[in-house]
């Protein structure tokens, strides 16, 4: 997911916030994302550690439960997708007392774009407006996932 429509650059870009548009955008693709979960329930989210993608953590709460939620510094804007991707494999085949089956990742352009086509093998690099969310089934076996679809909030 593609954190919400966020304030202009005045200071750095790391403390940057929502606008009310972008919380409304979070809320929005929280309760369309809802529909993809057994109860409501997300096993685990990595989000990036700005203000924005924390903040739009903060509004998918609204309409989705979370087990857990961890910031990760692997997925900003120019997060390496390899490494990423790696770190969710391994965060995928812990021995954990729930398994993790539900993932949400928070994060920017262009990674999430760049993310998107690492973990299905694709060149597509989707263009992602703020708020939008990508949906994959993915294979741990297989290390590669099918994009299912792609909500443009």
């Amino acid at each position: 997911m593609r954190h919400g429509e966020a304030e202009n650059l005045r200071r750095d870009d790391k403390s940057r916030s929502l606008t009310d548009f972008g919380c409304t955008q979070a809320v929005h693709t929280s309760r369309w994302l809802a529909k993809y979960t057994a109860d409501h329930a997300i096993d685990l989210a990595l989000v990036s550690p700005y203000q924005r993608t924390r903040q739009t953590f903060d509004m998918m709460t609204a309409d989705n439960k979370f087990s857990e939620m961890q910031l990760c510094s692997d997925i900003v804007p120019e997060g390496d997708t390899q490494q990423a991707h790696d770190l969710l494999d391994v965060l995928l085949s812990q021995t954990r007392k729930i398994p993790v089956k539900n993932v949400l990742v928070v994060s920017h352009m262009p990674f999430v774009s760049y993310f998107v086509d690492e973990l299905c093998r694709t060149q597509r690099t989707a263009l992602f407006a703020t708020g939008s969310v990508a949906v994959i089934r993915y294979s741990l076996s297989r290390q590669y996932g099918e994009l299912l679809e792609h909500f443009q909030g």
